[in-house]
């Protein structure tokens, strides 16, 4: 049986399709196709309240791409959710009704709450009994994060701060005095506590400064690289890190949000496993199914 995750985030959407394995327990679906396209509706959603023609019209072509892959690899369960961007977008609602109308896709625009939610999901084997963590997603339009003790979640939240928000200007100064509150109220919980990266974003740089299986950085690693990698032109990155364009304009942004969280939480490490939203949708269609 194969599954899929289609994640509409703001700076790209995803699908991820994966091959249930009901008979391995510590790996219960492999990864069997990804397909990432960098559509940046959050340009769009956070500087004019709405998604515009141009873009509509290649998100509905990806739309129907994912439609026809999953077709193709008969996948018989899946889950679409759109974050940060569609929530902004006022017409949101009536492009998530003209995909279903063109493609039969069911897209739901998820809440903050909803999406820590999810991500939870994909983290919860890499959780220690006894340790405490902060999750932390910084995606391109919202940061979500979760505190976590003794496996339980005690609190999640969801802030407008995001990588293609700050490229676009578009963080208001009360989100960012609101982010900073939050962790500063819970700096307690934070005590031998350990943070949890799961954005592509931050993944990419876990890997480029410590390339393991499941990196782990610290917060001086990070602080290090934020300072080389700001120097460097777009051209720069792309060839020193071998990233994709729009992974290069975000990976600084998403650096200095990260590092403004760890410090205000003084966390000294970051664990960044391969998870994150798509990876949470799976393993809820898993319960399902």
């Amino acid at each position: 049986m194969k599954i899929a995750a289609i994640d509409i985030g703001s700076n790209a959407v995803r699908l991820q399709i994966a091959r249930v394995n009901p008979e391995h327990e510590n790996e219960p679906f492999k990864k069997v196709e990804f397909v990432r396209i960098p559509i940046r509706l959050g340009d769009d959603a956070f500087n004019h309240g709405k998604i515009s023609d141009e873009k509509k019209a290649t998100f509905y072509k990806a739309m129907q791409s994912f439609a026809l892959m999953m077709e193709v690899f008969e996948v018989e369960h899946y889950m679409a959710c759109a974050t940060s961007a569609m929530r902004e977008a006022k017409n949101g609602p009536k492009i998530v009704e003209k995909v279903f109308k063109k493609t039969g896709l069911q897209i739901d625009i998820i809440n903050g709450k909803r999406e820590s939610e999810l991500i939870l999901k994909s983290i919860d084997q890499h959780l220690i009994p006894g340790q405490s963590y902060l999750t932390i997603d910084v995606g391109g339009g919202s940061t979500e994060m979760t505190v976590i003790k003794n496996r339980k979640a005690y609190d999640s939240v969801s802030f407008d701060v995001g990588t293609v928000r700050l490229l676009d200007n578009a963080v208001k100064k009360k989100s960012w005095e609101e982010l900073e509150q939050y962790v500063k109220s819970h700096i307690d919980d934070f005590k031998g506590a350990e943070a949890i990266a799961t954005s592509g974003t931050i993944n990419k740089i876990a890997m480029i400064i410590n390339p393991a299986v499941d990196p782990h950085i610290t917060t001086a690693q990070l602080e290090a690289f934020y300072k080389d990698v700001k120097k460097l032109s777009m051209k720069e990155r792309i060839e020193k890190y071998k990233l994709n364009p729009d992974r290069a304009d975000v990976i600084a942004p998403s650096a200095s949000i990260y590092l403004k969280i760890l410090g205000w939480g003084n966390i000294d490490k970051l664990h960044a496993p391969s998870a994150g939203l798509k990876d949470g949708i799976l393993y809820e269609l898993l319960e399902k199914i």
